[in-house]
């Protein structure tokens, strides 16, 4: 190599040191400011992480490493500087900005883990939402993934500053080089790096056992988490009508005679009229024995002669949309608040029930046994053939996440249905805050007695069945572009669809089933209707 080559050479690795050192500085000196104020930027941003970070020194923490880092930035910069100055001090401060680089991004990492794991072991919220496996994850790769272009970069100008090259610009400054450079160790590491060591094909093997176990064990398992198996909900094809039953029975109860009282003014038996509007249910009782009851009669020749259920005005049943002829799944949101999968047993049977049910009103062939999918999941589905509805129990809380959150909204939005059901008040209230947080811009609203989900292929004049009411009297739902995205029964519809009804009547119990067809039929007509495109 010419002199005046190996002069530019020299040139332009002082200036890329230059270069590499300054960018750290500045990037080291946004860092340390930022989390010197980050008590300010935790109460703007996340007030409820404040207290307990406080309480448990990691806010002290962040202080200590912003004075970490703030040295850090100072030393860089002095040795930027130094790098366009010739003599081996300057070399010295040049070397001195990359190691303590190094400790300004490990005392960084401590601090992002200590933090992270201080949300997942006290189980913290971030604007509201628990943080599961995969979000804290996420988090904690957004804060330390940035910090990974200083580090290349120290890698990078240090590995540098031991080059024979290097060593001998800042030895001999403006001087005409050797004929030959020496021999340093960063050229020895660049030449390893090269040829392989002097056992390549040892290199080799530990190698791609590393990055092999790196993907087994973090990688892939990470990824499932986004990708997973393809999956498919494919709604029966065919041609149908909205009503299974075109017959509707009336039932009006018999009024009693009323007693006619004679009195007998000899007598020492005084009658009095006892006061129904105090202190007794009899009233209450009366006026409900006193509603109309509607019941759909499926068995007459004339609700058989309606056809099956669908949508094209056909007799065999079925949606002019869907695809192939799959049986009828019955699919369930799985959480880790209790009672999730209460009825799913082989003894209660809910869904089975229903499925049971449905089989008998609408002849759909159906699922084997129940399902549970995590909000998750749902990407797995294919666009245009997620489920149609959801269901959706349990008897305390839902925890959910801000990725789930996000998730179950593009899930409604984008055509399905959340058939919620409230198993105890406390679910109640958990319902309510999610739907809060999904839909900050809407509300649940009472659904009218008259609306068409309560007319077909059932009847409902008086809306959803009277049930337990662990949240209320009225079915609750959120609308979107003219169907219903949620649909909430405060009741427990699921203890009504149990062995046995759970002591409910008969008549209630049957009522519930055909409230389930009705939401079923909803759910499937206008998820066809909204996905059409989709499946072309």
């Amino acid at each position: 190599m010419s002199s005046r080559l190996r002069r530019s050479s020299s040139t332009l690795a002082r200036a890329a040191l230059a270069v590499s050192l300054l960018a750290i500085a500045a990037i080291a000196a946004a860092c340390a400011w930022r989390l010197w104020q980050g008590s300010e930027w935790l109460t703007a941003r996340h007030p409820g992480l404040v207290e307990p970070f406080t309480a448990d020194g990691v806010v002290r923490l962040a202080q200590g490493v912003a004075v970490v880092i703030g040295v850090t930035a100072v030393v860089a910069a002095l040795g930027g500087l130094a790098a366009c100055l010739p003599g081996k001090t300057a070399l010295g401060l040049v070397r001195l900005g990359f190691w303590t680089s190094y400790v300004g991004l490990a005392a960084w990492l401590v601090l992002m883990t200590r933090g992270v794991s201080l949300i997942a072991a006290q189980k913290l919220t971030i604007d509201g939402l628990s943080q599961d496996a995969v979000t804290l994850f996420t988090l904690w790769w957004s804060l330390i993934g940035p910090a990974l272009l200083p580090l290349a970069m120290a890698i990078f100008g240090h590995v540098q500053s031991w080059r024979g090259t290097t060593i001998e610009s800042f030895s001999r400054g403006r001087a005409a080089p050797a004929e030959s450079p020496p021999v340093a160790a960063g050229d020895r590491i660049l030449e390893n790096i090269r040829t392989g060591g002097p056992d390549p094909l040892f290199r080799k093997s530990w190698l791609g056992s590393f990055w092999g176990h790196l993907c087994l064990i973090v990688i892939i398992p990470w990824l499932l988490q986004y990708i997973g198996c393809r999956e498919r909900y494919n709604v029966p094809h065919g041609s149908g009508e909205e009503a299974v039953a075109a017959v509707v029975q009336v039932t009006k109860p018999v009024k009693k005679k009323k007693k006619r009282y004679v009195l007998n003014l000899q007598s020492a038996i005084i009658l009095s009229k006892p006061d129904l509007d105090k202190d007794s249910d009899i009233e209450e009782t009366v006026e409900k024995a006193s509603e109309v009851t509607y019941a759909a009669d499926t068995s007459t020749a004339q609700a058989r002669a309606a056809g099956k259920m669908g949508k094209g005005g056909g007799k065999t049943g079925g949606w002019p949309d869907g695809v192939g002829k799959d049986p009828i799944r019955f699919i369930r949101i799985k959480h880790s608040g209790p009672a999730w999968d209460d009825g799913m047993d082989e003894l209660s049977r809910a869904d089975m029930n229903f499925l049971d049910e449905f089989k008998k009103v609408t002849g759909f062939k159906i699922a084997k046994a129940p399902e549970a999918r995590t909000i998750q999941q749902l990407r797995f589905f294919d666009k245009g053939f997620a489920p149609p509805f959801l269901y959706i129990t349990g008897a305390g809380s839902i925890p959910v996440s801000a990725a789930d959150v996000k998730a179950l909204r593009d899930y409604l939005l984008e055509g399905g249905m959340l058939f919620a059901d409230a198993g105890s008040p406390q679910f109640h209230t958990s319902f309510i805050a999610l739907m809060a947080a999904v839909f900050p811009d809407r509300q649940l609203v009472t659904i009218a007695d008259d609306d068409p989900l309560f007319q077909a292929p059932f009847t409902f004049p008086n809306g959803a069945p009277p049930l337990w009411h662990h949240g209320g009297y009225r079915a609750l739902g959120v609308k979107h572009q003219n169907r219903w995205a949620v649909f909430y029964h405060p009741g427990d519809i699921n203890d009504a669809w149990k062995t046995g009804g759970s002591g409910m009547n008969r008549e209630l119990c049957d009522q519930s089933y055909k409230l389930g067809v009705n939401i079923i039929y909803h759910a499937f007509t206008n998820y066809l209707d909204m996905t059409r495109k989709q499946r072309k």
